[in-house]
């Protein structure tokens, strides 16, 4: 016998093994893949939906204590044959809805999974199922004890469920009734023992289903004698119907947007002065989510706008922020069904209004619904346990197209609500002069020398706390800069990291081979791993005037330096969008704190690499150019971007004022109040030399 066969195992017995799950798996589907009992009762209406019924009635019957008490859900629906419950209704996760994703009516299924059974289960203890198929003259009788699969020693298939035919009563109605009955849980109205709430209820099924168009699909509530203010047909609360602003529309699978804005100035179809329809672009491209459709309702929650809402429904301020309360939130329709998601507030809409609290919405402000379908958003797939949508980069671009969608709307109610209050342009401390009140005083009292010494005191206390204050905000000026530039910080940063760690690990490899490492190998090596640390260093020292720590001394600054310095910041990105840059070759010397000029530029150049990714790769440019002028330096600064729309120019320096959709709204405010701490100014031009946006800076002495 040879080596060879010596290393052979040598088989003993063979076979195949099937698999043969517990009964217990019913039960362990049921919970974890059906969280709560009013998710339970949406699939099951969803079932009802999927049969094609007109109405879904949800009766239920006291004692609504565990283990007693039933809720009966019965629909209108075609009903189900003795093949039906075999072949369908008895066979989880059958294909009978992916061979049939459309129902008679033309309906598009949505219970693909063939999981929404087991809600049953989360119900109740026993299921009885009443079902007559149309044109039929018999019914089919089913009945489950959920109970029985919990034997820990019995096999699925070990449990049988018992059916009967019967000839139908007289005047039966075709369709489905579901009796689940030994509850799970109690259905009382009692916060103190944490149980489920019937207001809950209507309010979730109120969103359940998205209104339809050509199809009529209606719930109905039957709840015990304590209970009936919340019985009857399920509907979404009047106020919904009397928003302050709503913006509806849809989007393409380019991004291109067709929506009408309505609110208090009337209504208005989105577009440029040239009628071109904006388009949503990530990253300057079509957003891989596919196309959206989306109306948004919101509502300023102060008790005097609401107070006409009140009188008008004849309701009250109370009454009319419990239902916005209820009904707050984008909710995702899918095929017409809302997808659940567990958090109300899934895009942030809170953490985003704290940033900038003067123009961004908050959740509760936000009625929201979007429109997507199993066949045309295929990158948006549902969570196994029915509770939002999987993690995945369509998911990522449908949240940042949702965000930008929603600041369309958030750019036209915050400029109707600046508008009440006319803007007036000053810097940010013009209005804190003590001057015009002394003069006014000593000419009013011209003899009273105690008044003139306490205005000579206050007026010196008055200069100092302003210039400490100035100095304090043009510390955090600083900070707030450094924390624009965390990305630059983690984008260039990186590369050089991950080189000089390679090249280590090289030379340590070549310093442990037997051979020996060759000595110019090394030292090429060392030299790649000091060139990158240079680029670290080179990195740091441009981010370290921006550091807050402590305020630069004014020193003669070389202008065009300066610009170069800050472009040089954003270099990769630059690259990487393709952008032409034309910078100024001339040399225009200044006295100036140099992170307080490349402040400006900064804010100019990153709101154009903003506008320039929704700008074809092709196009995008920025062109700068520095000349003497009116006793100072004017700095042309333009780009060839979308531009700035003629409805918001008079409001893009305001605090607080963005179009971008997580825009703070202080770039250009902190830009324009450097700028005129420098006895100069930061204006909008009407044209310039590129299409884009273009900004003029004039900068003369400190003005300090």
């Amino acid at each position: 016998m040879d080596s060879e066969s010596n290393t052979q195992p040598k088989t003993v017995d063979k076979g195949q093994v099937r698999f043969r799950p517990r009964a217990r798996i019913i039960q362990t589907l049921g919970r974890d893949l059906i969280s709560n009992h009013i998710i339970a009762i949406q699939e099951l209406i969803k079932n009802a939906y999927d049969a094609d019924a007109d109405d879904v009635h949800i009766t239920f019957e006291p004692p609504l204590e565990v283990g007693v008490g039933a809720v009966i859900i019965s629909d209108s629906g075609d009903g189900m044959t003795l093949d039906d419950i075999k072949q369908g209704w008895m066979e989880p996760a059958t294909v009978s809805k992916l061979n049939r994703v459309h129902s008679q009516k033309g309906r598009r299924v949505t219970g693909e999974k063939g999981v929404g059974r087991f809600a049953a289960a989360r119900i109740g203890r026993y299921l009885d199922i009443i079902t007559r198929p149309k044109s039929e003259e018999r019914e089919i009788r089913v009945s489950f004890d959920w109970g029985s699969f919990e034997d820990p020693s019995k096999y699925l298939d070990e449990i049988s469920c018992n059916w009967e035919v019967l000839d139908a009563p007289p005047n039966a109605a075709k369709g489905t009734m579901l009796r689940i009955s030994g509850l799970n849980d109690n259905w009382e109205e009692d916060d103190a023992k944490n149980v489920h709430s019937f207001s809950d209820l209507r309010a979730e099924l109120s969103r359940l289903i998205a209104p339809l168009e050509n199809d009529e699909f209606k719930i109905f509530l039957a709840l015990p004698p304590d209970h009936l203010s919340f019985e009857g047909q399920v509907t979404p609360p009047d106020v919904l119907a009397l928003p302050h602003y709503r913006l509806s529309g849809q989007m393409d699978v380019t991004g291109l947007l067709d929506a009408v804005y309505e609110g208090p100035q009337g209504k208005t179809q989105l577009g440029d002065s040239n009628g071109e329809m904006p388009k949503v672009l990530i990253a300057g491209k079509a957003p891989r989510c596919g196309p959206i459709k989306f109306e948004f309702r919101v509502w300023d929650r102060g008790n005097e706008d609401l107070e006409p809402t009140a009188k008008e429904l004849g309701s009250t301020l109370r009454a009319i922020k419990r239902d916005l309360d209820a009904a707050s939130g984008i909710s995702v329709y899918r095929d017409n069904f809302r997808v659940l998601v567990p958090e109300s507030d899934w895009l942030r809409l809170d953490l985003r209004r704290v940033q900038n609290p003067t123009m961004r919405l908050s959740n509760n402000q936000v009625v929201g619904r979007l429109f997507i379908s199993a066949d045309r958003n295929r990158g948006l797939k549902d969570q196994t346990n029915r509770q939002g949508i999987v993690d995945s980069i369509e998911f990522d671009d449908f949240k940042q197209a949702v965000k930008e969608i929603l600041s369309k709307l958030e750019v036209r109610r915050d400029l109707h609500r600046r508008s009440k209050t006319p803007a007036v342009r000053h810097g940010l401390f013009e209005r804190l002069e003590f001057g015009p009140l002394k003069t006014y005083l000593l000419n009013r009292y011209s003899e009273d020398r105690q008044l003139a010494n306490l205005l000579d005191t206050t007026e010196k206390q008055f200069a100092s706390g302003v210039a400490e204050v100035q100095t304090v905000l043009a510390r955090y000026r600083r900070l707030a800069t450094l924390g624009q530039l965390i990305d630059v910080v983690l984008h260039e940063g990186r590369t050089p990291v991950s080189s000089i760690r390679n090249e280590v690990e090289l030379i340590k490899d070549e310093m442990s081979d037997d051979t020996g490492g060759e000595a110019p190998n090394i030292r090429r090596r060392l030299a790649a791993i000091l060139s990158q640390t240079e680029v670290l260093t080179l990195l740091f020292r441009r981010l370290s005037r921006f550091s807050g720590r402590k305020r630069n001394r004014p020193s003669e600054v070389i202008v065009e330096e300066a610009i170069a310095e800050v472009f040089a910041l954003h270099r990769i990105l630059l690259d990487e969008l393709k952008v032409v840059c034309g910078l100024p070759q001339t040399s225009h010397a200044m006295v100036a704190d140099p992170a307080e000029l490349q402040m400006i530029f900064l804010n100019l150049l990153e709101n154009s690499l903003y506008w320039l990714e929704r700008t074809p790769d092709a196009a995008r440019r920025i062109l700068v150019n520095v000349e003497s002028s009116d006793g100072g330096i004017r700095v042309l600064f333009s780009d060839s971007g979308p531009g700035v729309p003629e409805a918001i120019r008079d409001h893009i320096f305001d605090p607080y004022f963005s179009d971008k959709p997580d825009g703070v709204g202080l770039g250009l405010t902190i830009a324009g109040e450097t700028a005129a701490e420098y006895n100069g100014s930061l204006e909008l031009m009407g044209a310039g030399p590129l299409s884009g946006a273009t900004f003029r800076v004039l900068l003369r002495e400190h003005t300090k």
